[in-house]
């Protein structure tokens, strides 16, 4: 095998523990190649760059997160911290091979993973929650010009989906990229028209959430004594994630991620966000790593938060709710029934109240997005609406 000039005998792992939650650990081994291109003749940064690009391919295939924390020594990788956030951890990680061109490099690892099972003492329920994803916003969309970003707003929150598909737990995307929420009037619509409840009820989401693009600015390049661009430039990361209640329309969580990559694209080439290549770019996989991080956070949320179902169908004795196969429900699992009351505030606002129910119904037939159970013997069916509330017991 050819010299790598990587000394990976010193890797090193740590794992999150936290209050609460045990493990139980089975093992999985994984193959993943990263790839970057070689800058004027620094084989050794672009190295680095291949294995960055595997890890963060290691994150997405096995659910595992690693934040990396490397140390160079005169242009070799000769130490790597790992912290893994979420649940396995690399008891071994090895170089395969490494293919080494005129204009790249291609590295290949070998991970032995020893999962986690997380079991947490929350009494979690076990279900997953739809997560409504619209187009990002923009805060200045002149920063879009520089690499000619056409419909880089989709692009982004269709990657982002994806992300949450592969790693997330407690949730998946119903992904709606194409369609862009108005904030012209936002305390309006927000506060007034309720948005974020009015489109849970049309999507069949628990919980809207809106990604935002606060700055993608590039930094000035570092030019030669010449005037020629000899580096590419930094560019930044920074975006908010916020996420709404589906049935209250409340703001329940929002966090903003930042980052600095490096722009790896000619000067006036045109980029397309909805390529393979931008997103195994350095700054496409740093963008992932915020994604990353974020689903970690959310799913944290939505652990041990109940999940709050609805009614949207009743006809006799027999209900609808929106919670189906992909929220994990099954025939045979026992839902509680709470009596939902719009009332009107001091500014004439509905505000959605529950009211005590003993009403609990069991599920007969489950679809992708949504189940059918049967009122039986319960006195207060009369009583029961739709957009009623249904928490699993």
């Amino acid at each position: 095998m050819p010299n790598l000039n990587i000394k990976l005998l010193f890797f090193s792992v740590l794992v999150l523990q936290l209050a609460s939650i045990s493990h139980v650990a089975f093992a999985q081994r994984i193959e993943v190649s990263g790839q970057a291109s070689i800058v004027d003749g620094n084989i050794d940064k672009a190295r680095e760059a291949a294995i960055n690009q595997a890890l963060n391919y290691a994150s997405l295939k096995a659910g595992v997160n690693f934040n990396s924390r490397q140390t160079i020594n005169q242009g070799n990788l000769t130490q790597n911290a790992f912290q893994v956030q979420r649940m396995g951890e690399a008891k071994n990680i090895e170089v395969v091979s490494e293919i080494i061109t005129s204009t790249d490099i291609t590295v290949s690892l070998r991970l032995n993973l020893e999962s986690q099972k997380v079991v947490q003492q929350c009494h979690s329920q076990q279900l997953k929650a739809a997560l409504m994803i619209p187009q990002a916003t923009m805060r200045d969309r002149s920063q879009l010009r520089y690499g000619q970003l056409a419909n880089f707003e989709q692009a982004l929150s269709q990657q982002y989906g994806t992300v949450i598909n592969s790693m997330s737990e407690f949730s998946f995307a119903h992904m709606h990229a194409e369609e862009k929420l108005d904030h012209k009037n936002q305390l309006i619509n927000f506060r007034g028209n309720r948005i974020p409840s009015w489109l849970g009820e049309i999507t069949d989401s628990q919980y809207i959430l809106q990604p935002e693009i606060l700055d993608i600015s590039t930094e000035p390049n570092q030019s030669s004594m010449f005037g020629l661009w000899s580096d590419y430039p930094q560019r930044q990361i920074n975006l908010r994630f916020t996420l709404f209640h589906g049935i209250s329309g409340e703001k329940v969580w929002s966090k903003d991620y930042a980052a600095t990559a490096e722009w790896a694209f000619d000067k006036d080439e045109t980029v397309s966000p909805t390529t393979k290549r931008f997103w195994s770019s350095t700054y496409g996989q740093s963008m992932n790593q915020l994604f990353q991080q974020s689903t970690q956070d959310i799913d944290n949320l939505l652990n041990c938060r109940p999940l709050l179902g609805q009614i949207v169908a009743k006809q006799g004795n027999r209900i609808i709710i929106n919670l189906g196969r992909k929220n994990n429900v099954k025939m045979g699992d026992n839902f509680q029934i709470v009596l939902q009351q719009n009332i009107p505030d001091r500014v004439n606002l509905m505000r959605a109240v529950a009211t005590k129910n003993r009403a609990t119904v069991t599920i007969e037939q489950v679809s992708e997005e949504s189940a059918t159970a049967v009122l039986e013997g319960i006195e207060a069916s009369g009583n029961i609406q739709i957009q009623d509330i249904v928490i699993k017991i």
